[in-house]
């Protein structure tokens, strides 16, 4: 039986719908931290920035050695563990009233978060194979999206009401639905883990002396500025620089996840080798260097014309940001060695870890500060990457299957009767 309007088989329905819980916890938290953090637990911005800085290093340290723990115990029992770890250390955000216990339970659940995603990739691939993950990934996102608008309505309600416990039920809600999803994760089969029989080596992380392949995990961190350019680029300069009405910001984002939803599943088709992935990517980087080369003219028009300019950038950005994801995905799948998927995926997304560190800075004291000319020079960088993805990746695949020799099972088995013999 299939899942409707997805195309997946039933089996798979509880691992998207883990999507679904897990982030309405996380648009929940989002949406309503920086008042939780601020009238609740009596921080100052300063201090809610700084010590969410530390916490993001934290988790960019933490990354690759929970990669490699996949690799050793599994990655349904590391995917549960990550859930109960964050579930734990929001709840702990509760009893936050100063700013060195913030920076500790910060630390602590921010450890985890940036291994969900490659784990999270880890899983689905153990869980239905090479033949359907592009397509439950995408599925995936989907019902991710959904729980974000769902998250983000209930902080709305919780800010709307003011009181001491509802401001705790943005914490607690997040550390319930991470609890909840990692209940699910343990009970979804893995139908494709067909797991390695070598052990994974010991010691130093063999990807992190891949250097092609960090390269190309560079290249693909370019590519995912649309993230902070829709979070912040875009509503600055839509707020500051334009003649557009400063309602507009909300429903360019709206905008942004309902296309997320109606189209991830159909833009993710063919993406699923490492060429297909590479050309998603060189298509993302131009659809984003469209969206701001759009941006950087808003602010010559008047209120209609800037208006018009920023919701055919925000389309441009969102199918930028949906051949990203896909395109990511494909070519992080094929260039991790099975033997070491954990540890390969985790190290790809280091990239993407330090671009949430330095694009927010990236983007508002170099592009936006910087007028048209910034946008412009943001458009000619994502089109460099984007050009250079595909040799880069190429050139990465040899590096790793040098490094990584496929067995070979005839010749193993010859060397094992003469070892009888």
């Amino acid at each position: 039986m299939l899942i409707p309007g997805f195309g997946l088989p039933e089996e798979s329905l509880q691992l998207v719908v883990v999507g679904l819980v897990d982030s309405t916890g996380t648009g929940l938290f989002i949406a309503g931290s920086a008042i939780y953090f601020t009238r609740a637990a009596g921080l100052s911005i300063t201090q809610v920035g700084v010590g969410l800085t530390i916490a993001g290093l934290c988790g960019l340290l933490a990354l690759t050695p929970l990669g490699m723990l996949a690799d050793r115990i599994g990655p349904r029992p590391a995917s549960v563990l990550l859930h109960f770890w964050r579930s734990v250390g929001f709840f702990g955000f509760a009893f936050v009233y100063d700013f060195p216990t913030f920076v500790a339970v910060a630390c602590f659940s921010m450890m985890p978060a940036r291994a969900v995603d490659p784990i999270n990739q880890m899983f689905v691939d153990r869980h239905i194979g090479p033949e359907l993950r592009m397509r439950v990934i995408a599925a995936f996102r989907v019902l991710y999206n959904i729980g974000f608008m769902l998250g983000g309505l209930l902080a709305t309600l919780a800010i709307a009401i003011g009181t001491r416990p509802a401001f705790m039920s943005i914490v607690l809600g997040n550390a319930v639905t991470f609890a909840i999803a990692g209940f699910l994760l343990a009970r979804v089969p893995l139908l494709a883990d067909n797991a390695p029989d070598r052990p994974t080596v010991r010691g130093w992380p063999k990807s992190l002396r891949q250097g092609k392949f960090l390269v190309v995990s560079g290249l693909h961190a370019v590519v995912v500025l649309h993230v902070p350019m829709l979070g912040i680029g875009i509503p600055l300069w839509a707020t500051l620089h334009t003649e557009a009405p400063p309602w507009i910001v909300g429903p360019l984002i709206v905008m942004n996840t309902i296309l997320v939803i109606l189209f991830q599943v159909r833009v993710s088709r063919g993406t699923d080798s490492r060429e297909g992935g590479a050309r998603a990517l060189r298509r993302a980087s131009v659809a984003l260097a469209g969206c701001a080369v759009l941006v950087a003219f808003a602010d010559r028009l008047d209120a209609v014309g800037a208006t018009v300019l920023l919701i055919a950038g925000m389309v441009a950005l969102t199918f930028g940001e949906l051949l990203q994801v896909a395109g990511g995905v494909g070519v992080s799948y094929d260039l991790a060695p099975r033997e070491r998927q954990g540890e390969y995926l985790a190290v790809f997304w280091l990239g993407v870890a330090a671009m949430y560190m330095v694009g927010p800075t990236l983007i508002t004291v170099g592009v936006v500060e910087q007028g048209s000319l910034g946008w412009l020079g943001l458009a000619v960088l994502l089109l460099v990457a984007g050009f250079f993805v595909r040799p880069a990746a190429e050139a990465a695949s040899a590096q790793i299957r040098g490094a990584h020799p496929v067995p070979d099972p005839v010749a193993e088995t010859e060397e094992k009767v003469e070892h009888v013999n």
